[in-house]
Formats: C-alpha cells, sequence, structure tokens
C-alpha cells in the first residue's frame, strides 16, 4: 500500500466537513500505517485558507490544525534537491510552486496525491486521488499546458545537480 501525501484542498476539506470528508477520513485510516506526509507549505496554506478566506478565529484555526496533527500528518522538509524537482514540476504542468512541491514530494515517495483540486489530480496522472466533489475545485491559474522543461537549457545547471549530489 502506498503512502499518501495530502495537500492543502483535502484537509482543508477534512477539517471543515465539506463534501468528500468522510472520503478523506476512510483514506487517512487506510493508508495511516503506510504513512501520510505532508509539505511544510501545507500548513501555512491551511491556517491562510481558515483565517482569511473564512474568517476563523486564531482558536478555531489551532483547533484545526492540532486535529490535522492528531491523525498523524508528517511534515517533510522541502530540500534543495526537492527544489530543482519543484521547479521542474511547476514548469511542465503550470503549477505553482505551492502546488509543485506536493506533487514533488508524491513523486519522492512514490505516494499518491489527495486533492480536492481537480488541476492537481490531472497533473499527478495515476498518483492523483481526487476527493470531494466529482468535478473538483479549480482555482484560477493559466490552463493546464504541459510543455518542455527549459531549466536544463540553463549552463550552470549541470554543476549545480553535482554540488546538490555531493552534499548527499
Amino acid at each position: 500500500m502506498k503512502p499518501i501525501v495530502l495537500d492543502a484542498s483535502a484537509g482543508l476539506t477534512l477539517v471543515r466537513e465539506e463534501d468528500g470528508s468522510a472520503g478523506v477520513s476512510a483514506l487517512i485510516a487506510d493508508r495511516l500505517a503506510a504513512g501520510i506526509a505532508v509539505p511544510p507549505i501545507f500548513w501555512l496554506e491551511v491556517v491562510n485558507v481558515l483565517a482569511r478566506r473564512y474568517g476563523y478565529s486564531g482558536a478555531s484555526v489551532m483547533e484545526a490544525v492540532h486535529t490535522l496533527e492528531a491523525i498523524g500528518v508528517h511534515t517533510l522538509e522541502t530540500d534543495r534537491p526537492a527544489l530543482l524537482a519543484i521547479i521542474d514540476l511547476a514548469e511542465r504542468h503550470h503549477l505553482t510552486a505551492y502546488d509543485a512541491a506536493y506533487l514533488a514530494l508524491a513523486d519522492s515517495l512514490d505516494a499518491e496525491l489527495a486533492t480536492a483540486d481537480r488541476r492537481m489530480a490531472l497533473a499527478a496522472g495515476d498518483r492523483g486521488l481526487l476527493i470531494g466533489p466529482e468535478q473538483g475545485i479549480a482555482e484560477e491559474r493559466a490552463a493546464y499546458c504541459p510543455r518542455e522543461p527549459t531549466w536544463p537549457s540553463w549552463p550552470d545547471a549541470g554543476a549545480y545537480l553535482a554540488e546538490l549530489r555531493s552534499a548527499l
């Protein structure tokens, strides 16, 4: 059984008890032994959405964060090699760096990505687990159109990758 990476939309679906929260709960219960991971940006996104978009009080935001921590979510830091994967995925799939961080983490863990965002699920391909309403949610952003990466053409890309590899 593969671990899962939970993105902020899936976490928010759970704590706000939105359509699909039962599915997220079941998925978490099923995969707890395999592992549930998030990148550090997850927590900032959850806090921001609850406080700014939904007007939650500080106490309610803290309660939601506690709920998510209590289900066994593990935060895995984004290191420099992961940052390169994020750059690549953001460019290839027209994702924000924040969204690409979730996908890069799922790729690095050979995990599935649980999301309520249909564009994220599309970018994740076979790794994508779309939760919530059938059509998912969609943030306003550029249209999805995969493209070839340009970062390998940066003249210092090879040297930078060698430096990162030597640090491992």
